[in-house]
């Protein structure tokens, strides 16, 4: 009985019990609070933390500069979109973030099941055939996204732990 309401207590921490909003156009919730105090010395810290680490890694291992650099300038790009939806949610990013969650996990699963199941049905034999594996890919994919974007809808768009 313990196990059972562990987990509805973890599925209810992700899904509201009922719905507060109006059967109209859905709006972002504001953020309530103030940012806490730690937030920007956070980001200023990792930015030069990043920095420090990826120009002394050439130095300590075989990776080469330009290897270092291309990681350092990607390392940046997620900080700042990790930063962005941190810092100025809106309701276009955080559907697009719910949906391709849904996408990421929830569709390559289906899919690898999928195709599993297909290679032991014999559907797809040793050749393979490639239609019905594209069409898996597209079909699992997009039951991922709507699937997210259904999570998204019951969250309202709010991203847990938003400041």
């Amino acid at each position: 009985m313990n196990l059972k309401n562990s987990l509805k207590s973890l599925i209810r921490g992700w899904l509201p019990k009922e719905s507060n909003m109006p059967k109209g156009k859905l709006k972002m919730a504001e953020s309530k609070g103030s940012k806490p105090r730690w937030w920007k010395p956070y980001w200023i810290i990792t930015a030069v933390m990043t920095l420090i680490l990826c120009l002394a890694l050439p130095f300590f291992t075989g990776v080469t500069m330009e290897r270092a650099v291309i990681g350092l300038v990607a390392t940046f790009l997620c900080m700042g979109f990790a930063y962005y939806i941190r810092v100025r949610p809106s309701f276009k990013v955080n559907r697009a973030l719910f949906i391709l969650l849904g996408i990421t996990p929830l569709g390559f699963v289906l899919w690898v099941i999928c195709i599993y199941v297909l290679n032991r049905t014999a559907l797809i034999g040793e050749s393979g055939t490639w239609p019905i594996a594209v069409l898996c890919f597209v079909v699992c994919f997009g039951l991922g996204a709507l699937i997210g974007d259904w999570i998204g809808k019951k969250r309202h768009y709010i991203l847990p732990m938003t400041p």
